[in-house]
């Protein structure tokens, strides 16, 4: 009679093990889909900061990049949006140092900047929540009781939001 005690105690345990580990991989991937919304949203917001920066710009060359990547990158879907924002940010590298001016430049500039830390902030806090999914998901019993479903496995977003100038 102990042994079938100790049975159904360690069937016990190893089941709200199994649990309480499909709900946190569960949780982890709730984190990461809403941590890439408030990604999603700083980068549009960086990229409509930089639209800003359109009226400032003569016509021309520059305008004209910076109005391309400055679409691209509110148009861009989850897929290929690395390339998209890197572009956007190399072209605003390159245009920046050449704006100077009155205070209307200064402000635009100046939501420009914000816009780039909070972009910075947001992807930390996203590539946070895809390593711990991900440190999860290695895990042996998550892969080998398949817990996190059909979901496919997050992935880092790699974007260069350093500082402009």
């Amino acid at each position: 009679m102990s042994t079938a005690l100790w049975i159904a105690v360690g069937i016990v345990l190893v089941a709200s093990y199994v649990t309480w580990t499909a709900g946190r991989l569960d949780r982890l991937h709730a984190r990461v889909d809403a941590s890439w919304a408030a990604l999603d949203a700083q980068l549009v917001r960086r990229a409509a900061a930089a639209r800003a920066l359109l009226e400032h710009l003569p016509q021309g060359a520059p305008h004209d990049q910076l109005e391309a990547a400055a679409s691209a990158a509110v148009e861009a879907g989850e897929l290929g949006r690395e390339a998209v924002e890197n572009d956007l940010s190399r072209v605003l590298r390159t245009i920046l140092p050449a704006l100077a001016g009155d205070e209307a430049i200064a402000h635009a500039r100046s939501e420009l900047e914000l816009a780039v830390a909070r972009v910075g902030l947001a992807r930390s806090f996203h590539n946070g929540a895809v390593r711990d999914t991900l440190t999860v998901r290695r895990r042996l019993l998550p892969r080998a009781l398949r817990l996190a479903g059909h979901r496919p496995p997050p992935t880092f977003f790699d974007v260069d939001d350093t500082s402009l100038g």
